[in-house]
């Protein structure tokens, strides 16, 4: 009779007690069969969750401007850009025999089977990389028998359809390294500074260990565990022959990484900000959600590439105008700008105006959360317009003396009484008028042409604020962002074609699709006479007129200052056939006068004129200097006298302007080239016979 050893008959007794055991388990585990086949584990379809990409936000030279993301780090990579060294870093750690086994490793389960049954610590160990791709991608990690088979059988259909590197590859794009970087190149660039093609021995090693408990194994704040685990993951490499010995001393004498390089966007800057917010709110861009929650969260993790007009060399000279002019108030008094490409809307550069956005502010440069701020003088680009339309002439004479009584009813106060800048003015023509920007001579030109008119003007050149057609609104006394009044002058600098603000040019898929990818629209809202002609007479004002600060020498420019009541606010609108840039300056929280700063009171011709100049000097550095259309001649009408109708008992506004041909025919814009005259437009010239809506004006705005 043969006698059984001790060891053996302990083997024997430890296998009974482990298959009776698995016999226990196994109970409840055919059981759950049944209800994984009725929740269609077996049959429906294998949906692996996308990839949770950032969305890139680019400037107009493929640089990054921001990542829209939701606090996890990811940045997918091809197999192929993995090395091998990486690659079997993570497999010799990992899944060692991922090539070889099946979907599941057999000896694996059982040992691990053995260590859960024996040290009685739950499930453990025993995964393969297709095992855990299924539990990141398909299932959650929740650890329970029948999540166990469920996951075993979604495992053996996976391998059926993916190939052993698609599951690696995504295995390595999903898994979670620590410090919010998910995947191998988001983890490499996140502990290392470098991208995954460029990591060493002890850095892959490092990554691979990781993987098994990012946050026990953290360099930064559990380096003792973080190194000895590093350690024992080389001891693998060297075991499985990934590295030799003397690679291995080598790798285990490199320090940690202890300082995390992700790349970090602090906050957006207000270009960043104004993108984004028009994403989540335009319906040009619905494919991304039906509401602002549901389009973030897809800019979040789509990946998608937003391609944007950005110029970041403007944006640095915009940005260095503002802060080397504007004086230093503890940022009480700021300035926005806004530049723009005439022939397409796109815009260049934009500082906010309201970098702090504290109580009560809001960014002045797009109005978002408020609603404007009054353009002053720099307003009268409309009225001017719209008198051009309906015939009048730049040599037309007015009468520009102040102060002066208006009763346009419905108006409070009434009369409305206005004045100008400064006193002295008499007759003049328009173009004198404008460049001297005589408050008097444009209400009465304003109440000729009507207001209504002259407001409808506006809205067709891109103000999309509320305006109501009182007296004062001809020297700017209606709120407008400078976002919309560079929109408007930017139909002067393209011979009367409107192109809205744009700030997305396209944007892409994570697969590289087109998502949006819209035509450059050209909508004629001016006669190339009227845009023309005004161009000629708004460059009077920089030649010898109140924007005298702005000019830029031998290259033709065109603008206009604006300066509101009391200080307040201080514009200056200009342009060049290449280039409108808008700059407001003023206290973001409110309308606080700036009678002193730095030592002047601020008008639009003094700090924002030398704002302006300064961006577009650099901005337009290189460029080759153009000249505006010339005008045609037989665009400009015989000299005539305009008569106001500002006098009391004169309450509605002409439908044609009543002048005298004995009037002055003395021309102070001589006329160039002759060239086609374009005879259509899309205004109207009738005036508003309908009363103006009651409203209380500010005090008359300054030039």
């Amino acid at each position: 009779m043969r006698i059984v050893s001790a060891k053996n008959l302990l083997l024997l007794v430890l296998g009974g007690v482990l298959l009776g055991g698995a016999m226990m388990l196994l109970i409840p585990a055919i059981t759950n069969l049944t209800v994984l086949k009725e929740k269609g584990t077996f049959s429906a379809p294998l949906n692996l969750r996308p990839l949770s990409i950032p969305s890139q936000i680019l400037d107009s030279q493929g640089n990054l401007l921001y990542m829209v993301e939701d606090g996890q780090y990811r940045a997918p990579v091809s197999l192929s850009k993995v090395p091998p060294l990486v690659q079997s870093a993570v497999l010799d750690v990992e899944d060692h025999t991922f090539y070889v086994h099946g979907a599941l490793d057999l000896r694996s389960i059982a040992r691990a089977f053995v260590a859960d049954f024996t040290g009685g610590s739950g499930l453990q160990g025993g995964s393969t990389i297709t095992q855990q791709l299924v539990k990141n991608s398909i299932l959650t990690p929740q650890r329970t028998i029948s999540r166990k088979f469920q996951e075993a059988i979604l495992s053996f259909r996976l391998a059926g359809v993916m190939s052993k590197s698609e599951i690696f590859s995504r295995y390595l794009n999903t898994i979670y390294f620590g410090e919010g970087a998910y995947g191998i190149e988001a983890a490499s660039q996140t502990y290392f500074g470098e991208p995954v093609g460029k990591i060493d021995i002890a850095q892959s090693a490092l990554l691979a260990a990781l993987i098994e408990d990012p946050s026990g194994y953290d360099p930064f704040y559990n380096p003792q565990a973080a190194l000895y685990r590093r350690n024992l993951a080389i001891g693998q490499m060297v075991q499985y022959g990934t590295i030799t010995k003397q690679e291995a001393a080598k790798a285990i004498s490199e320090p940690l990484p202890t300082v995390s390089h992700r790349v970090s966007f602090s906050a957006p800057t207000a270009f960043v900000t104004e993108v984004i917010d028009r994403l989540m709110n335009s319906p040009k861009y619905s494919f991304l959600g039906n509401d602002p929650t549901q389009r973030l969260a897809n800019l979040q993790t789509g990946g998608y590439t937003i391609n944007t007009t950005l110029n970041q060399i403007d944006q640095n000279y915009a940005d260095s105008a503002v802060a080397n002019i504007v004086p230093n108030t503890n940022g009480k008094f700021t300035s926005a700008l806004v530049s723009m490409d005439p022939t397409n809307g796109n815009v260049l550069a934009l500082v906010s105006g309201n970098p702090t956005k504290g109580t009560g502010g809001f960014d002045v440069a797009t109005g978002r959360g408020g609603t404007g701020r009054q353009p002053g003088s720099s307003f009268k680009i409309f009225t001017l317009a719209a008198a051009l339309e309906q015939g009048y002439g730049p040599n037309d004479i007015i009468d520009g003396t102040g102060p002066c009584t208006f009763t346009v009813p419905n108006t409070r106060p009434f009369p409305y009484v206005a004045s100008n800048a400064e006193p002295g003015y008499g007759l003049m023509t328009i173009t004198t008028a404008t460049a001297n920007s005589v408050n008097c001579a444009y209400i009465r030109l304003a109440i000729n042409v009507g207001l209504q008119n002259v407001i409808d003007t506006a809205k067709v050149m891109g103000v999309t604020t509320p305006l109501l057609a009182v007296p004062s609104v001809a020297i700017g006394s209606e709120d407008v962002t400078p976002i919309d009044m560079a929109t408007a002058y930017s139909v002067l600098a393209d011979g009367g074609i409107l192109h809205p603000a744009r700030f997305v040019v396209s944007i892409q898929s994570y697969q590289g699709g087109s998502m949006y990818s819209p035509t450059i629209g050209t909508e004629r809202v001016l006669s190339q006479r009227v845009a023309a002609v005004e161009d000629q007479i708004l460059q009077q004002v920089i030649i010898r007129g109140t924007g005298t600060a702005a000019s830029l020498g031998s290259r033709p420019a065109a603008g206009k200052t604006g300066t509101t009541d009391n200080f307040t606010d201080g514009w200056f609108d200009g342009f060049t056939p290449q280039m409108v840039t808008t700059v407001w300056m003023g206290d973001p929280s409110g309308s606080v006068p700036m009678y002193d700063v730095g030592g002047i009171p601020v008008y639009g011709g003094t700090y924002p004129a030398r704002i302006w100049h300064d961006y577009m000097y650099h901005a337009l550095l290189g460029q080759p200097v153009e000249s505006f259309p010339p005008v045609n001649p037989n665009w400009i009408p015989p000299s005539k006298f305009i008569v106001p109708i500002d006098s009391p008992g004169a309450i509605t506004s002409p439908t044609t302007t009543t002048t005298s041909t004995t009037a002055p025919t003395t021309s102070t814009i001589a006329p160039t080239t002759s060239t086609s005259a374009i005879t259509t437009s899309s205004l109207s010239t009738i005036a508003s016979t309908t009363p103006a809506p009651v409203a209380t004006p500010p005090g008359p705005p300054a030039n």
